[in-house]
């Protein structure tokens, strides 16, 4: 029987648990030799001891080095949710000697898209509203009239970026008929249309849609976005997805046009974390606000798990990996 290949599991900053469970960690270990396997981050001399035969590293975030130091090493597999820092990684050595770079990132989108569809729809038909002014004794009464929220139903919506959450979102609101305007430099005007949806300019999706979706993950050419012109543009009592990154817009901006009725506005990510108490987008009566949970919980974590065992089955198989997202050198180059 031929000798398993290692592969170094070192997820901290997250566990072991949930992202592999025992089951999972079973599987894992029928085809490959795992080294560590602990919630600790690996220490240096465990890495040492290995280094020269490691093929595969599943890690939450770049601490090794140099990657000459691993001569056999064939995959980095990242768990925290992006692609490892490349003031850390050396990227141009790993696309020269064929070493994927991966990431996460797909496994948070069913469960990042579910939460922004319900945030939209808390947002348009004041759910979150109603219930506050309920408790408080101040509710109103649909049968009265005195409702004035708007349903999702054939509404237009638009995404600001088109990868992974985009798309899972895209399924989602199929049943709801909305014409779909998209803004994502980093796709073709064809690829856009193939997939459904309508490539636009940012100002034009930000001045025709009722639901804007902010989807896009950073980069350099992409902090602060959404600043207090490109905000203002959004319509008078329109609704703001805040889901992927808080990099992309002027949340002082954001802050001051929610607190002024401009527009609603739906949030799961800040650019403090965790946000001061006294910040005062938590008085905009405006906005909804939840603590950067979207991706959270064990099936998106036990989704990881999985996605990353399949592709190191398939890599160590000598077949390329279907499940993580794979860096294109085009990103790094770009990455904020």
């Amino acid at each position: 029987m031929p000798e398993k290949e290692k592969v170094l599991l070192d997820p901290h900053f997250r566990t072991v648990e949930p992202l592999f469970p025992p089951a999972a960690l079973a599987r894992l270990r029928e085809f490959a030799d795992v080294v560590w396997a602990r919630d600790e981050a690996a220490p240096p001399e465990a890495v040492e001891a290995v280094r020269e035969e490691i093929v595969a590293i599943v890690t939450g975030g770049w601490r090794y080095g140099s990657v000459d130091r691993f001569p056999k090493l064939r995959a980095i597999m990242e768990v925290g949710g992006t692609f490892p820092d490349p003031k850390l990684l050396d990227y141009p050595a790993c696309f020269a000697r064929g070493i994927r770079v991966m990431s996460c990132a797909p496994g948070f989108a069913p469960a990042v898209a579910e939460m922004a569809l319900g945030m939209a729809i808390a947002a348009g038909r004041d759910i979150v509203a109603g219930d506050a002014a309920f408790r408080a004794g101040k509710e109103a009464w649909g049968y009265r009239g005195e409702v004035h929220d708007f349903q999702l139903f054939d509404k237009p919506v638009g995404f600001i970026g088109f990868g992974s959450i985009a798309r899972a979102l895209r399924t989602l609101l199929a049943p709801f008929r909305c014409p779909i305007k998209v803004y994502d430099p980093w796709q073709t005007d064809a690829f856009l249309r193939v997939q459904g949806v309508t490539p636009a300019g940012l100002d034009d999706l930000l001045q025709t849609s009722k639901i804007v979706f902010v989807l896009a993950v950073p980069s350099q050419a992409n902090r602060a976005l959404l600043d207090k012109e490109r905000l203002s543009l959004l319509q008078p009592g329109s609704v703001l997805v805040l889901i992927s990154r808080a990099h992309l817009v002027d949340f002082d901006a954001l802050t001051e046009m929610v607190l002024a009725g401009r527009f609603k506005a739906a949030i799961d990510v800040f650019p403090v974390e965790p946000l001061p108490p006294d910040h005062p987008i938590r008085t905009a009566p405006g906005a909804i606000l939840s603590a950067h949970r979207a991706g959270g919980g064990d099936e998106t974590y036990h989704l990881i798990g999985r996605m990353v065992i399949d592709d190191l089955e398939a890599i160590l198989a000598g077949l390329p990996p279907q499940e993580m997202q794979v860096a294109a050198p085009e990103y790094i180059r770009n990455r904020g």
